[in-house]
């Protein structure tokens, strides 16, 4: 009962804000960097990577200090790798395990802004796999055996199966640098924090910090 309250409470203040408040709308395409920390205990060790992503955002201020920023990512890559020495039967081997990902993500966060055009997000995301593959590259380390084909080096390629849809929240900070009249190219430094495992049933689970900059379009 006090969480309903709570949130009907939380809405009207929101309807009332947004009520009495100048509407204002940007539209920003995007683009950016990812560096991926891969964790789980069921991952033989932590890994990490980078990415790119590309994608959109609608700007929406409701006041001087309230907005939301709706975004999408088209193509928003989580790859990562991490390699572990071990030894069978007295020959040492090197496994290097790298895991391509990628998502068609969908956030929506609450921007608070400061009159110094600095401003701050947070809120949650949700990603969609489009892309999930695995490369096992083996290598023997012990001088003197190979392969059947007489190389040291052996790799494998599969389709990782049973990926989830991804939750996360994202919390980060941004600037509006004006370049012209009802354009500002916007900077964007954010830190995203998986909630949900990559594949089901499988403790691995995806941060990020990313940059991105945007050249934000004032239409409203």
């Amino acid at each position: 009962m006090k969480k309903s309250f709570l949130l009907i409470w939380i809405l009207l203040l929101i309807l009332n804000v947004t009520g009495n408040a100048q509407f204002k709308m940007g539209v920003t395409p995007v683009t950016g960097i990812n560096f991926n920390l891969h964790n789980g205990s069921d991952l033989e060790e932590n890994g990490n990577g980078f990415g790119f992503m590309v994608g959109a955002q609608a700007d929406l201020s409701f006041s001087q200090s309230v907005g939301l920023i709706a975004g999408l990512a088209f193509y928003d890559n989580r790859s990562g790798s991490y390699s572990y020495d071990f030894n069978q039967g007295g020959v040492q081997f090197n496994n290097d395990i790298s895991a391509s990902l990628a998502y068609f993500q969908i956030e929506t966060l609450l921007k608070f802004s400061l009159p110094s055009r600095f401003y701050f997000v947070f809120g949650p995301e949700l990603g969609f796999n489009i892309e999930a593959e695995n490369e096992t590259t083996q290598s023997i380390l012990t001088p003197g055996y190979t392969y059947q084909n007489d190389e040291t080096t052996y790799k494998t390629k599969t389709t990782l199966k049973n990926t989830q849809t991804r939750f996360g929240l994202k919390a980060g900070a941004g600037f509006e640098i004006p370049l012209a009249d009802k354009i500002d190219i916007v900077p964007q430094l954010t830190f995203g924090y998986g909630l949900s495992n990559v594949i089901e049933d499988v403790e691995w689970k995806l941060m990020t910090f990313q940059a991105q900059v945007g050249l934000k379009f004032s239409i409203l």
